[in-house]
């Protein structure tokens, strides 16, 4: 009486239900199954599945599987169009026991599958893009490094022997001295090259979330945390360099954790109870005096010894001039290349730039030419395109005064100089060699206009 009813239901569906009698003839198909197997119906009602798996019309048969089980079975077929199906098969058996049908229900998977092919591509592809990333930051030569100053050859020289013995070492020097560029260099002279080379900023991370991401955590350790738990930076550099930059901010619950898995080279993840041991070696960097620190009760002094097994310093740029004009070249060509422009530097731009004292180091300078390389309009970068902090501010003109002398002319002009001088240059040497007198000129200047330079 409700047989139309129940059909027209089923017809609305999306899955394919098919019905197989105990001999396996196909007594009943909705619609979805011609979408699914690209066959009409009708053919198929009245023929058995061992009629469907010869004809290929789809393969294996699921109701066949339960025929040979008496269970529910799961599997994936493949119909003659080649889609993939995936099919459970579910029994139904009369009051006496005996098996009566299999109802089928299949849907295509085949965008599902080749969507997760796909991914799988990507994720590979991804990690090939890594892989050469991380490739190209480890296999960058020493000598690749634009420097000629003898303080950096000697950092050099330090850097190779050090890479070949197994210690910890200390990078010291001013932010933006490039501690992590020679962090990487002694990672990739040393034989730990083909490892990981895993970085963490000490400063950066939150002291609540710092040592659940140095030593990860076990399944549900805290309110939040993944049930699968969490693999920490220290494990992830199993066999190869763990280095911690900004060392001086690490707070001093965990300089006792650290001590001790630097001492035993082993650790507790979060929430564990069963030690771990790791191999790794420890490169750490800082742009504070950490001995001030341990003077302070702000860092633990038996840690900063356990760090200074090795230390090496990485003079700021202001104390090698001699780096700065390759340095500035290499940038400019390296950015003209990136972003296909042709620009080069007027002679008065360079000679403003090798008189600044850069005090963000080598990372203002680099950032500096990467944004003149995309601001600057014509071929030319002249002082103009300079930013405001190393050219100075512009001086006023002289006002007119109908009174001035041609003396009182001179010394405003002569204090300006002075004043332009003592902004741009280093030292008074220098002063000398900017203004054309001696240095004990400018010594002697500079005390007659010291109320101007006292007052800045």
């Amino acid at each position: 009486m409700y047989s139309w009813d129940w059909e027209k239901i089923m017809d609305t569906l999306h899955n394919d239900i098919t019905i197989v009698d105990k001999n396996g003839v196909i007594v009943y198909i909705n619609g979805a199954l011609e979408e699914v197997y690209s066959v009409s119906k009708h053919y198929l009602l009245g023929k058995t599945v061992d009629d469907m798996e010869k004809g290929r019309i789809f393969f294996p048969s699921a109701a066949k599987a339960v025929f040979r089980s008496g269970k529910k079975e799961t599997l994936i077929q493949e119909s003659g169009t080649g889609n993939k199906v995936f099919v459970t098969a579910t029994p139904f058996y009369d009051e006496a026991g005996e098996l009566m049908y299999v109802v089928c229900c299949a849907n295509d998977i085949t965008e599902l599958l080749q969507l997760r092919e796909h991914l799988q591509t990507v994720e590979k592809e991804m990690e090939t893009v890594k892989e050469e990333l991380d490739k190209l930051r480890n296999t960058q030569s020493l000598t690749d490094i634009p420097w000629s100053s003898q303080c950096m050859v000697k950092v050099e020289n330090t850097i190779r022997k050090v890479a070949e013995i197994d210690v910890s070492v200390l990078l010291t020097g001013e932010s933006g001295v490039g501690k992590t560029t020679f962090a990487r260099q002694l990672h990739h002279q040393s034989s730990r090259k083909g490892k990981p080379f895993v970085e963490i900023n000490c400063g950066s991370i939150p002291e609540s979330l710092l040592e659940s991401e140095l030593f990860g955590f076990e399944p549900g350790a805290f309110s939040g945390a993944s049930q699968k738990g969490k693999k920490g930076l220290v494990e992830q550099a199993e066999k190869g360099t763990l280095f911690l930059d900004e060392i001086g901010e690490l707070p001093m619950k965990l300089q006792v954790k650290l001590l001790t898995l630097i001492q035993e080279k082993t650790f507790y993840r979060v929430g564990g109870t069963t030690p771990k041991k790791v191999d790794f070696r420890l490169v750490a960097a800082t742009n504070v005096d950490l001995l001030e620190k341990v003077e302070r009760g702000e860092f633990r002094q038996d840690l900063y010894f356990r760090l200074i097994v090795f230390p090496i310093n990485i003079p700021p740029l202001r104390e090698r001039s001699a780096d700065i004009l390759r340095m500035l070249l290499s940038f400019l060509d390296r950015f003209n290349q990136l972003y296909d422009r042709r620009l080069v530097l007027h002679q008065r731009a360079i000679d403003k730039l090798l008189a600044y004292r850069w005090p963000g180091n080598v990372r203002e300078l680099e950032h500096m030419v990467q944004r003149l390389v995309l601001t600057v309009d014509d071929s030319v970068i002249t002082v103009d395109d300079l930013p405001e902090s190393i050219v100075g501010k512009v001086q006023t003109p002289l006002p007119e005064q109908a009174n001035r002398t041609l003396p009182e002319t001179l010394r405003e002009v002569e204090r300006m100089l002075l004043q332009q001088a003592y902004q741009d240059c280093k030292s008074t040497t220098e002063m000398a060699k900017v203004l054309g007198i001696s240095q004990p000129s400018v010594v002697r200047k500079l005390k007659q206009y010291k109320s101007l330079f006292e007052s800045e």
